[in-house]
């Protein structure tokens, strides 16, 4: 092979190396100045100011259908909302930080359900239409995931963990920001959930030390809604002890957590953490 047929297409046609780079620097120039000024691509359609409400709507939706239950006799479950996060330091390109609204809820079912509650929630007309969902299963070929695409690039996914709880996640890509983070603010805990959270922590010998609550909108208007109390008990209580008798229909029952629907649109669920703190998490539905 002689040398004209291995050389580089600018020694062929003349071209000088440094004309060349000179060449990618001036693209690579006018690449960045086009990011920097034009008109926001796809994924910087909306802002995340703008995007926090879009993403709210999607967790609502989603969890409002989980709230209806399995159908066909279940019980329906007892969802425990955190506060939102919003977490700065992502990138929406190598040029350019951004942040990433973030929210997470454990959805307390009886662990036989968990399988058709999510089936459920996937079947066909059971969200928007402009929703995608896919199920993921486990070993055994039972159904325990899903993935929701609620447009927007606003993410859902939830995976059953444990027998009876469902973790759902939500994420709203990394997002621009323009100005300050937005602002989250906790909403004020509804006074009946906190009354019977309150009530709860106070028959398993413990006084609340920590209070939050935490919301998402309903479909058809109204809210979801959790306040949880928190404290440390003098002794150690027996969970179902303490609160089989004052419970309605049990979902989930064991030493460290214990769940139970109180009603149509209520629950309550309780966590003990390793260090002995109990959790009461009492919850409205849409």
């Amino acid at each position: 092979m002689t040398e004209a047929q291995v050389s580089p297409w600018w020694r062929r046609r003349g071209v000088a190396p440094a004309a060349v780079t000179a060449w990618v620097l001036v693209i690579a120039g006018l690449a960045y100045y086009s990011y920097r000024t034009d008109a926001p691509t796809v994924r910087d359609h909306r802002p995340l100011d703008r995007a926090v409400p879009v993403a709210e709507r999607a967790y609502g939706t989603v969890l409002a259908k989980l709230a209806e239950g399995p159908g066909d006799g279940g019980v329906r479950p007892v969802i425990v909302l955190q506060p939102p996060r919003i977490a700065p330091g992502c990138r929406v390109t190598t040029a350019r930080d951004g942040a990433e609204l973030t929210r997470a809820a454990t959805v307390h079912i009886a662990p036989e359900d968990a399988a058709p509650l999510i089936e459920r929630v996937a079947a066909a007309g059971a969200l928007p239409a402009g929703y995608r969902i896919w199920l993921g299963r486990d070993a055994a070929g039972v159904t325990n995931s899903f993935r929701v695409d609620a447009g927007d690039f606003i993410g859902l996914r939830g995976i059953v963990e444990e027998p009876g709880v469902l973790r759902v996640a939500l994420e709203s890509g990394c997002r621009p920001v323009d100005g300050p983070l937005p602002a989250v603010a906790e909403p004020a805990a509804d006074p009946m959930s906190a009354g019977r959270a309150e009530g709860v922590l106070a028959a398993l010998g413990a006084t609340g030390s920590r209070q939050s609550a935490a919301s998402v909108p309903c479909p058809g208007g109204g809210t979801l809604t959790t306040a949880l109390v928190a404290g440390f008990p003098e002794r150690a209580p027996v969970l179902s002890d303490v609160l089989t008798p004052r419970a309605g229909l049990v979902l989930t029952s064991g030493d460290r957590r214990f769940a139970y629907s109180d009603g149509a649109r209520e629950g309550v669920a309780v966590e003990v953490a390793d260090g002995g703190e109990i959790a009461v998490a009492a919850t409205t539905s849409c």
